[in-house]
């Protein structure tokens, strides 16, 4: 069967949906769903893998921080925003492309298959054969790699500064640091394909471990977030709130599985209910402890001490003063604020809300929502490959004709010899020392020649 004799497009959220048969002709298909809704259930869904995303960017993903800090200043705020705007392409766009196409093919995928993430690829080989095949491997494989090269750096840098150097070795000087850092991004790279190993055997699917990330790491959501907005955080009671959010989240996750199904495995664990409760339970007593903990024995921390950080091997930036000002820190805050908030809003509880008078989606409908994903996914990869090229433009520029022509390296030399003729007409003094040192080494120079 080729692509072209889809003649309808295939919906899967009216209870049914169609396939195309071997003749062609467009057909109804009882199914599982026959009865009830699709997405049955979606709030609590949505809590739970809304804050699974959220706490594990907010806390696990430390690339992020790590990037946060290193940019510049007045373009850290709209590039994170941008970005987000177009990573939610990447799971909106394949979601309604690969995982709808599955369905509309018929694909014989099996329930341990799609929870192990078969989809897309089974989808892109049977609408692509192996060129299909060839690219899904290409994406996966970058965004593996670009993931996992950011938490590998994210966290040698973690251990190297914020550990070894603040605590074991306040004088480590840079090729200790740099010595500490490669035996952390090794160690911790062994311990992330173990543990992919050891999960993977023990039956642990993509989605249940999605979903289970909220609840073991949640607890430290708020107090992160406290810790960085309010000067009273108390360090002591963040570590005892995520510690004792993550243990009543847990408990709480395992209790309902066992209460509400009569056992405790990985199917009922990973079911809605057990979820939304050790989500919940696992974020609002890890804020709750750590507040209470503030408010009794403030900490009253100065920000101030962070500019006393001592720099290794004194390496500093160069980025202008006015990066650093205290307005345009405020008008980024205030813009971020603004348009967070706003693409927050309309993203997570307008968007939904104008879907339910949809009821169950009919052709017209269904066929709006694929082209406002394609329309989203095509715009997000013209603005991640063009806008990098047009920022850096100047840039490139340089270094392409500094290849081919000495331009950019007199222009160094000339302004480099400028700095030093204005120091040493500023310091008559040094001038002076000049001439003479100068003389010197032709005098040497010539006797050097006789001799």
């Amino acid at each position: 069967m080729s692509v072209t004799q889809l003649q309808c497009p295939p919906y899967a959220f009216s209870g049914k949906y169609y396939h195309v048969s071997d003749d062609g002709r467009c057909t109804r298909q009882d199914s599982f769903f026959q009865g009830r809704a699709v997405l049955s259930q979606g709030v609590g869904y949505s809590v739970i893998l809304g804050f699974g995303v959220f706490f594990a960017v907010f806390t696990s993903f430390l690339g992020y921080w790590v990037s946060a800090i290193a940019a510049r200043p007045s373009s850290t705020h709209k590039g994170y925003l941008l970005g987000g705007l177009v990573w939610f392409a990447v799971p909106f766009s394949l979601a309604t492309s690969l995982g709808l196409g599955a369905l509309a093919l018929d694909l014989p995928i099996t329930e341990s298959e799609a929870s192990h993430g078969l989809v897309p690829p089974a989808t892109a080989i049977a609408l692509m054969g192996k060129g299909g095949s060839i690219l899904l491997l290409t994406m996966l494989f970058m965004a593996v790699t670009s993931a996992g090269s950011s938490e590998l750096i994210a966290v040698s840098s973690l251990c190297t500064y914020d550990i070894y150097r603040t605590y074991i070795n306040p004088n480590a000087r840079g090729k200790q640091i740099l010595k500490v850092s490669r035996i952390v991004v090794l160690g911790f790279g062994c311990f992330m394909g173990l543990l992919a190993v050891i999960l993977n055997k023990a039956g642990v699917s993509l989605g249940w471990m999605y979903l289970a990330m909220g609840v073991f790491i949640g607890s430290a959501v708020l107090p992160i977030a406290l810790m960085l907005l309010w000067r009273k955080a108390n360090a002591i009671g963040a570590i005892l709130g995520t510690l004792i959010g993550c243990c009543l989240g847990i408990t709480t996750w395992l209790s309902v599985a066992k209460i509400e199904y009569g056992r405790v495995n990985l199917d009922t664990t990973g079911r809605d209910a057990p979820m939304l409760a050790g989500n919940l339970v696992s974020i609002l007593t890890g804020g709750v402890v750590h507040a209470v903990c503030s408010i009794l024995w403030p900490q009253n921390y100065d920000w101030g001490t962070t500019k006393q950080i001592t720099m290794v091997e004194k390496d500093r930036t160069k980025l202008p003063l006015d990066e650093f000002k205290e307005e345009k820190l405020t008008q980024a805050r205030a813009w971020i604020i603004k348009w967070g908030v706003s693409f927050t809003a309309v993203i997570v509880i307008l968007w939904p809300i104008l879907t339910l008078p949809a009821g169950e989606f009919n052709i017209g409908y269904f066929t709006f929502w694929a082209v406002i994903a394609i329309a989203w996914g095509t715009i997000g990869s013209a603005v991640i490959i063009a806008l990098p090229l047009i920022e850096s433009w100047e840039t490139i520029q340089i270094v392409f004709f500094g290849m081919f022509t000495n331009d950019r390296l007199m222009e160094k030399v000339e302004e480099m010899n400028f700095k030093l003729q204005t120091i040493m007409s500023a310091i008559p003094e040094a001038e002076q020392i000049y001439l003479l040192e100068k003389e010197k080494a032709k005098k040497k120079e010539v006797s050097e020649e006789e001799a």
